[in-house]
């Protein structure tokens, strides 16, 4: 049976009417349509509709000529992790905008982070973002990095999973932000790690320095793919 409906408004459907119809939009025989218009998509939330989060994740790489590079150290053996010092080392990464994103809508780039020390009492890690990005498909050229810091408290217990994040991207752009509105399907974006402030504090010995595991940016997702694979993606 195809979807049931009535001609009247405000007319009642019987039981078995509303049965075939929730059978007909479960099932979905013939797939589901969507306008291939920019901006929609798939919302979460019917009190408050909005776009879903997704991830790109980037792996930390390094540079194994830079004298500054961040470097790898048993995290908890045979595991081995990049760590940084201080205002001396790095890491980098890359990431693409996927296809699904939500035209308009901020990113958020966040680290995940640890230490390895049982005598933290407080304080605090500053993360440094180095940020630059451009659009694809020869629409423009990649602009000067922006920095783009955080911090967040660390935490007194060992190995503790901590996610440091921050706005990466607004409309108009600025001084610590990309513009939201270059950001579009199949950019990319390029970003430097780096600790510019170490603030721990200790009950002994050596403030230790913090662990790096991954850098990610949150990005609101329509849940669609656009319909062309270069611009104009929705035409």
């Amino acid at each position: 049976m195809a979807i049931v409906t009535r001609a009247g408004k405000g007319a009642e459907l019987t039981h078995t009417e509303m049965d075939n119809n929730f059978d007909e939009l479960e099932k979905r025989p013939t797939g589901q349509i969507y306008p291939k218009n920019k901006g929609v998509g798939i919302k979460i939330d019917t009190n408050s509709p909005a776009f879903g989060w997704h991830d790109i994740t980037g792996q930390l790489v390094i540079d194994p000529d830079d004298v500054n590079k961040a470097n790898f150290a048993v995290y908890r053996a045979p595991i081995k992790q990049l760590q940084f010092a201080e205002g001396t080392s790095t890491a980098h990464t890359e990431f693409h905008i996927p296809h699904d994103y939500a035209p308009g809508t901020d990113l958020f780039i966040h680290v995940h982070w640890s230490t390895d020390s049982t005598l933290i009492t407080g304080g605090s890690v500053t993360w440094r973002f180095d940020v630059c990005y451009s659009k694809g498909h020869d629409q423009a050229a990649f602009g000067l990095p922006v920095i783009i810091p955080v911090t967040q408290n660390a935490s007194p217990t060992q190995y503790q999973h901590m996610i440091a994040e921050t706005a990466a991207s607004v409309s108009g752009g600025s001084g610590n932000q990309l513009d939201t509105d270059q950001i579009e399907t199949d950019g990319i974006i390029m970003v430097n790690l780096a600790v510019d402030s170490n603030d721990i504090t200790v009950s002994g010995g050596a403030k230790p320095n913090p662990f790096a595991h991954f850098v990610d940016i949150h990005y609101q997702s329509t849940g669609l793919p656009t319909k062309q694979k270069a611009p104009n993606f929705w035409t």
